[in-house]
């Protein structure tokens, strides 16, 4: 069974912006790993009922030469 995962972006002053929704888990860390590319920040996977599933925070990105 495949779920439906809702990217986010973590904004400056705390809010956050909705992305895009995807299938499955494993293309939701890989968009959230492209989003990082081309925009650094923080970013989280929500599955509804589950809550954050995953997490990219600039700490890794720097780590991982993403920004």
């Amino acid at each position: 069974m495949n779920h439906r995962f809702d990217i986010f972006k973590r904004l400056p002053n705390g809010n956050t912006l909705w992305i895009t929704a995807v299938e499955g888990l494993v293309e939701a860390r890989n968009r959230m790993g492209r989003l990082a590319v081309i925009s650094s920040g923080e970013y989280f996977v929500y599955l509804q009922g589950e809550g954050i599933v995953a997490e990219l925070g600039p700490e890794y990105q720097k780590w991982a030469g993403v920004t």
